[in-house]
């Protein structure tokens, strides 16, 4: 978040820090799905 600090004004890093926000559920939503893709085929294959 260092480039927060080299912002001008507030406004504009309040916005880098919601996307920067949505950004990782974005990422942790991801994460899941492939998780799940993962055991879906194990379990799948185990069949």
């Amino acid at each position: 978040m260092i480039v927060v600090g080299l912002l001008s004004s507030e406004e504009e890093a309040n916005e880098i820090r919601y996307i920067a926000k949505v950004c990782t559920v974005e990422d942790r939503i991801r994460f899941i799905v492939h998780i799940q893709k993962i055991k879906d085929l194990l379990r799948e294959q185990k069949r």
